[in-house]
């Protein structure tokens, strides 16, 4: 089998030939495709990074400088390296279920991903070092975190036999990430962060939550013996009613800080209209239930994620200005 690169050649799928950032952009294209990933991770820094400037400082507008783009690629480095941590913990696993994925066929060997983790860990902490202590300690913490992750929090086999429990401590991981950008935006440790910081933290555990389980949603046929899917455990309408439910609970913790700011109306109008709107994708599914429309849950939980994010920069830009400059908010 043979899969285009970005240069327009062939990369060969079926073993491990041809330069190492030629097999490394199989591995990306397959498992971590950049545009989708930095698109995500934007709307996430610049939701985050403005409410630090609102909340920190109520009277200057809310700005992009280099924090921002230091923030993204940090993130963007953050879930590399987690992303290979665990294609290392669960590659038996994998091998067993998805034997057609460029590690499994030979493409890109545990070693070459062990480069490339090292490669995206060095970057965050350089990154972090030219903005400072408090973003030092920061990343630190969600590397620690990610390296709990990949040990099952050490208690392995527990916990895989508790898959809600299992997914919800994995995605704690959000709400670290959110205050990584908060020390990266105004140079301050995470823990001087607003109370009502820590509260949208919380939101982004949610809006995970949502993408989480619309991408393990599957119709009875598609499911697998001895693969954890939420549609196994709450059914496919359940499921999808969850997601729902999860959206319904972030909609109402994002209204509860934007009355705190003092957002327009709109605002929340707008948010509800996004929650319907990507309902809709439930909608569809619900009445004709395939591969293809469980596939497209997953679609429009990344498209209610960046709206939400973007919905939220967008509305403190208006209200309190948007500047560019160069060093980050002190």
């Amino acid at each position: 089998a043979m899969k285009p690169d970005t240069a327009g050649a062939s990369v060969p799928l079926t073993e491990a030939s041809g330069s190492f950032p030629r097999r490394i952009r199989a591995y990306l294209a397959e498992r971590f495709p950049l545009a989708g990933y930095s698109v995500l991770i934007f709307s996430f820094c610049s939701s985050s990074q403005f409410l630090a400037h609102a909340l920190t400082a109520a009277d200057r507008p809310v700005r992009y400088d280099l924090s921002t783009i230091a923030a993204c690629v940090t993130l963007i480095c953050i879930f590399l390296h987690l992303r290979i941590f665990d294609d290392h913990k669960d590659f038996r696993d994998d091998c067993r279920y998805w034997p057609d994925r460029v590690l499994q066929r030979g493409v890109v060997s545990l070693r070459d991903l062990k480069l490339l983790a090292a490669l995206a860990l060095a970057v965050e902490l350089l990154l972090a070092w030219q903005n400072g202590t408090a973003a030092v300690v920061a990343v630190l913490t969600a590397i620690g975190f990610t390296l709990l992750m990949l040990r099952e929090f050490f208690l392995g086999s527990w916990l895989r036999s508790r898959f809600l429990l299992y997914a919800g401590l994995h995605l704690l991981l959000m709400p670290i990430l959110a205050l990584v950008v908060f020390s990266f935006s105004v140079n301050r440790y995470f823990w001087e962060a607003d109370r009502w910081f820590w509260l949208y933290s919380l939101v982004g555990f949610f809006t995970a939550f949502n993408w989480e389980i619309s991408r393990k949603i599957r119709v009875p046929d598609d499911e697998r013996e001895g693969l954890d899917t939420y549609s196994r455990i709450f059914g496919p309408f359940g499921a999808g009613w969850l997601v729902l439910l999860v959206r319904a609970i972030d909609t109402g913790l994002l209204i509860l800080v934007a009355r705190h700011l003092g957002l327009p109306t709109w605002f929340d109008t707008a948010l509800v209209i996004l929650f319907l709107l990507t309902g809709i994708g439930f909608l569809h599914f619900r009445l004709r239930p395939s591969a293809t429309t469980a596939e497209r849950m997953a679609t429009w939980a990344g498209m209610y994620i960046i709206l939400f994010d973007l919905l939220l920069a967008f509305a403190l830009s208006l209200q309190r200005g948007l500047e560019f400059g160069i060093q980050p908010r002190t």
